[in-house]
């Protein structure tokens, strides 16, 4: 039997040992080479089963300390199993902000789901250790560029994922620029806290009956600069909707997301911080697929395999801001 298999198995079993008369129906809404959801209706709740690579398995312990600090807009950590790497967790949305936009950006609903997420970043701004404990990865900005270094070391991954060797001495020329700008960010005291690797509109639900947007998929979190979630979201803006950094409603997104640290520091300045951040953040979102390329190296099917050039694509990302130098 396939371990998905056997985790729907599970999964079943337990939820008709909470009710003597139990309706069950079962459909895949994910299978992708680092995660498998099942959307499982039992009775007249919505629960689902989600399976990953064991490097990835780091959600429910997740989603379980969010919890504990408060957090409301996640979905419900009901049960795990450790050794099927899979997890139920309750409904918290019936549909994405992008099947609700069907290619047209509602702000108001985008601004709310930004800020539902950036007020749990400050929330948890003093659970570092706590963070750290649970296992989340490091990327704050004194580890970053050796986090980036150790990435470009690594030839025979990136010429497997379609780069050069010019492209790979380039990006080892800007190695001390990246040392700069993470200096430069760091200058600006904001805090360092848990930051979503692939915080975007999809990964917001809006659940129609409370009209709360809730954020789902945390299993790809780190801690870092804050802002690196903020310009993944308005990156997808450009990739998903064609907008562009000059247009209104992206600099209205780029204001209201950092709204929540303006008891640090005034709008003008925050801009700043973005935009300076937003300089290194083909190198974060390299990292967040070097992460699970990992993670699935030695499956049938990889992340590899399924997005072929993404590290690559991410790291030309980075170098086309410094074309110049």
């Amino acid at each position: 039997m396939e371990q998905s298999d056997q985790a729907l198995e599970w999964a079943i079993h337990y939820l008709t040992t909470l009710s003597d008369e139990v309706q069950i129906h079962h459909e895949p809404v994910v299978q992708t080479s680092y995660s498998i959801v099942n959307k499982i209706k039992i009775n007249a709740q919505t629960v689902y089963l989600k399976q990953t690579p064991e490097l990835l398995f780091s959600e429910p312990k997740m989603l379980a300390f969010l919890k504990e600090q408060g957090v409301n807009c996640i979905p419900k950590l009901i049960a795990k199993n450790p050794d099927l790497l899979c997890f139920l967790m309750t409904s918290c949305g019936d549909k994405s902000l992008r099947h609700i936009f069907n290619k047209k950006i509602n702000f108001d609903q985008l601004r709310q789901g930004i800020n539902n997420f950036t007020k749990i970043q400050r929330s948890l701004e003093n659970d570092i250790s706590e963070l750290l404990s649970i296992g989340t990865p490091d990327w704050r900005l004194d580890q970053f560029s050796s986090l980036y270094y150790s990435l470009i070391q690594q030839d025979k991954l990136l010429i497997s994922d379609g780069m050069t060797e010019k492209e790979i001495d380039r990006l080892h020329q800007l190695h001390q620029t990246c040392i700069n700008l993470c200096e430069r960010i760091s200058d600006y005291k904001i805090p360092e806290t848990l930051t979503h690797c692939d915080f975007h509109d999809n990964n917001m639900l809006l659940d129609s009956t409370t009209e709360e947007i809730n954020i789902i998929d945390w299993g790809e979190t780190v801690i870092a600069h804050p802002f690196f979630s903020l310009n993944c979201c308005l990156w997808n803006m450009t990739y998903f909707y064609a907008a562009k950094e000059t247009d209104l409603i992206y600099k209205n997104l780029q204001s209201a997301g950092v709204r929540s640290w303006l008891n640090l520091y005034d709008e003008a300045q925050l801009l700043t911080i973005l935009n300076l951040a937003n300089k290194l953040q083909g190198i974060f979102a390299a990292l967040g697929y070097e992460r699970i390329y990992v993670a699935t190296k030695n499956q049938r099917k990889t992340v590899q395999q399924e997005h072929y050039g993404s590290i690559a694509g991410c790291l030309r990302t980075f170098m086309s801001k410094f074309l110049l130098e």
